[in-house]
């Protein structure tokens, strides 16, 4: 199973996911409404009737030394592309927080294939930007982010709508940027059946945001389907047409999954 989810995934990558080509109806614009997200641009402090149940959680606080890439290894991520090379993508700790570096025009994955969550509703991310991709946009259609959280829903396979491109399983790839609409659903150039890309928030550099995002509730809405198990996530960083020599950073330090 492991095998299948991986090679789904790669296949995804490979065949342009993030590829830059939009038309105008490429954009979704009907479906605005805000789906439990709640972002502030600094930490927030959360009362007893914010507090939800983690069903799965990833945290990057707990680095106690040593290789990062072994680290990351241990908590069942991968790496793919530019992922793997550390002059292209710089990976470090500082703080209770994994700091992903782009150091020049580059795509890279770090994949966790080991999920298998049948129970969740939404998803907390605390993260920022330390530095935003050069005009990336996706209102601009050039969408490269510093960091991006995929979520994939499923194992069964849709079409891409492409006879090039091979199918792949239901994600919504969620990230933060400089100004593009918070809660907008955006499609990429292909697997318009089975892919949304979704802005959480604007911080400002070096500020951290808590996004709550409701995946049962958008799923539906972007999908119209019933809700599938969360079978993988990945960090995707892509500079892949990003000026000022591709150069960005950005910070995580917990992915959360809420009952």
């Amino acid at each position: 199973m492991k095998s299948f989810i991986g090679t789904a995934i790669i296949s995804i990558i490979l065949f342009a996911l993030h590829g830059n080509v939009f038309s105008g109806e490429n954009q979704i614009t009907e479906f605005h409404e805000p789906f439990g997200i709640d972002l502030d641009n600094s930490q927030k402090m959360l009362g007893n009737e914010d507090v939800q149940k983690a069903n799965f959680l990833v945290d990057f606080s707990d680095y106690s030394g040593g290789s990062v890439d072994e680290w990351l290894k241990s908590k069942g991520f991968h790496f793919y592309q530019g992922a793997k090379n550390r002059k292209l993508i710089e990976l470090s700790v500082h703080e209770g927080a994994l700091i992903v570096k782009a150091q020049e025009p580059v795509r890279g994955f770090i994949f966790n294939d080991s999920v298998n969550l049948k129970e969740f509703s939404k998803v907390r991310i605390e993260w920022g930007i330390n530095r935003y991709p050069k005009d990336a946009s996706y209102e601009r259609k050039k969408n490269n982010e510093a960091l991006s959280v995929y979520v994939f829903f499923g194992y069964s396979k849709l079409s891409s709508g492409s006879f090039i491109m091979p199918g792949c399983r239901y994600f919504i790839s969620l990230f933060l940027s400089k100004d593009d609409e918070i809660n907008k659903p955006y499609l990429g150039r292909y697997y318009h059946k089975g892919g949304r890309f979704v802005c959480l928030g604007n911080p400002k550099p070096n500020e951290t945001a808590i996004s709550e995002f409701d995946l049962v509730r958008a799923f539906r809405a972007y999908f119209n389907d019933e809700v599938p198990v969360i079978s993988g996530i990945s960090l995707g960083i892509d500079t892949s047409s990003s000026g000022d020599g591709g150069k960005a950073a950005a910070f995580i330090k917990r992915i959360e999954f809420l009952n």
